[in-house]
């Protein structure tokens, strides 16, 4: 237990996958936050985020992205299953572009430090 796991409000239903690395580092990258709802259907979801972080890639020149599996921004979050499908297949259709992936831990407390540069377009919204 760490001094931060009291203030985790993690769903009950959202079970945590195993740690694969205790840091993790990318420099000039795309960094997505994701969230899946109950009502998303993965295939759609994964297909459409894909290929907007490609074009975002492709905006600013860089072949790096992290995705980060982030529930803080709905409270209709979709079960452990269909989030990790979703982000499984983000991962995979990011692949078979070329882009270097990595993914945080889906379930997990993260900490994030994140250096934004100041320009136009550099934090966008979307739902797919």
């Amino acid at each position: 237990m760490t001094e931060f796991d009291s203030f985790s409000n993690r769903p009950a239903k959202i079970k945590p996958e195993a740690l694969k690395d205790q840091k993790q580092e990318c420099n000039d990258c795309i960094v997505a936050f994701v969230t899946v709802e109950k009502k998303d259907e993965p295939i759609l979801v994964a297909k459409g985020l894909a290929e907007e972080i490609i074009k975002m890639c492709k905006e600013v020149g860089s072949e790096n992205v992290v995705l980060v599996p982030f529930a803080h921004l709905s409270n209709k979050i979709a079960g452990s299953e269909k989030g990790l499908s979703a982000l499984n297949r983000i991962e995979a259709n990011l692949g078979k572009e070329k882009v270097n992936v990595k993914r945080s831990h889906f379930g997990s407390n993260k900490s994030l430090l994140l250096d934004v540069f100041g320009h136009a377009g550099n934090a966008r919204y979307r739902e797919f």
